[in-house]
């Protein structure tokens, strides 16, 4: 076992342990795909999404289920696709199993430019998210429809299956308070398929960090970066309890005071009552992920760990194993700045608290063409993970991990 960091900050240090084994496996993407989401339904399936280019500027987006038997991909399958599409390395679709059998599909299309601009043109005339249901696994899906039928702008759209009547709990940015005296982002909430209005989560949040939502007892807990009046933008926690947001409080105090959006949300992940949270900052001008560990439900959280080798660039994930390990992946930048050469790193966490060394499982570009790698468990101590790949031409690699 090799000895532990020097503390900083104050960050929790624990010693180090393990390696990893890695195979890439053969993609069912085409070359030119990007934005790749992961997900796990609850039979254990699980499913790769990703947008992929067409003919006449359209985009698609494409479908495939995992064979664990054989550990391969299955044929790519068309969810739906579009001319109007926003396309975005941070702001990506995603397919959610919200059942054995159901799935629920969500990507952006763009408004018509000026049509609902806010006072300083974010984003043009903006973009909002749209669904689509599958109740046959994706062979066939339904009719389009807007995430929100109260706003124009919805933006970073998170899914979280109920698993009651296919429900699903759906969280957004929204940009319907844009064009006040103060041009904020806010976070709302729906429960979809079930009546009700959208639910104002934070009248103030970051413009373009993503959103994580687990299912926790009693509920569902959702994690974003904040915004303050003197533009602090920590990581905040909002807990969802029989069907009402309880007020956000905060993850961690970095104090984070930055005048622009990091894009860099943060990532949880949730098995009983475990909760694992990991996140980016630079607050005090030092780039750091850190990750915290909750065992009632997100509650309460321990001390930070200090994750990063030093250079991180954030773009975060997590996931709890079988064996009650938590699993940290981040990006990191190994060359120089210029060059934005770097790699997907992982850490991971065993269940009675040893920390494994940093290792680095893929090389990346840590330029916004890379995107956000996703990892999800894959039963034992195995995982998969996807990632954009940077070339004259992008694509989507997946690995498989073992730990």
């Amino acid at each position: 076992m090799k000895k532990c960091l020097l503390s900083l900050l104050g960050l929790l240090t624990i010693p180090f342990v393990g390696a990893a084994t890695i195979n890439e496996l053969p993609s069912p993407a085409n070359i030119g795909a990007m934005g790749s989401s992961l997900a796990v339904s609850p039979d254990g399936s699980v499913f790769l999404s990703w947008l992929e280019p067409g003919q006449d500027e359209t985009w698609a987006l494409k479908l495939s289920r995992f064979d664990a038997g054989t550990q391969s991909w299955g044929a790519a399958q068309p969810v739906a696709s579009g001319a109007d599409w926003f396309i975005n390395w941070a702001d990506f679709p995603s397919v959610t199993p919200l059942s054995d059998t159901d799935l629920m599909a969500v990507w952006f299309v763009n408004n018509p430019e000026g049509d609902h601009a806010g006072a300083d043109g974010h984003h043009g005339g903006g973009y909002h998210s749209e669904y689509s249901l599958s109740h046959d696994r994706g062979a066939t899906w339904s009719k389009p429809q807007a995430t929100s039928g109260e706003s124009l702008i919805t933006e970073f759209t998170a899914v979280l299956p109920l698993h009651d009547n296919s429900r699903a709990l759906v969280a957004w940015l929204d940009a319907r308070a844009r064009a006040g005296s103060r041009p904020v982002q806010r976070l709302y909430a729906q429960t979809l398929l079930a009546a009700g209005p959208d639910m104002l989560v934070d009248a103030s949040v970051c413009d373009c960090c993503q959103l994580s939502l687990v299912r926790v007892a009693g509920g569902a807990l959702l994690a974003y970066r904040g915004r303050t009046d003197t533009e602090v933008r920590d990581i905040l926690l909002a807990h969802w309890r029989n069907g009402k947001w309880d007020a956000p409080r905060p993850l961690h105090h970095d104090n984070w005071e930055i005048n622009a959006c990091p894009v860099n949300g943060p990532r949880l992940a949730a098995r009983g009552e475990t909760v694992a949270a990991i996140w980016f900052t630079a607050a005090q001008g030092l780039p750091r992920v850190q990750a915290k560990l909750s065992h009632d439900s997100g509650a309460t959280f321990g001390e930070p760990l200090a994750i990063d080798l030093g250079r991180p660039q954030g773009r975060v994930d997590t996931v709890l194993l079988d064996d009650g390990s938590a699993v940290f992946t981040w990006l990191e930048l190994t060359g120089n700045e210029a060059g934005k050469s770097g790699g997907i790193f992982l850490r991971r966490l065993s269940a009675d608290g040893v920390l494994g060394q940093p290792e680095m499982i893929a090389p990346s570009t840590t330029a916004r063409a890379g995107g956000f790698p996703r990892i999800v468990p894959l039963g034992g101590r195995q995982l998969l993970l996807s990632y954009t790949v940077q070339g004259d031409e992008s694509r989507v690699a997946t690995l498989l991990v073992s730990l």
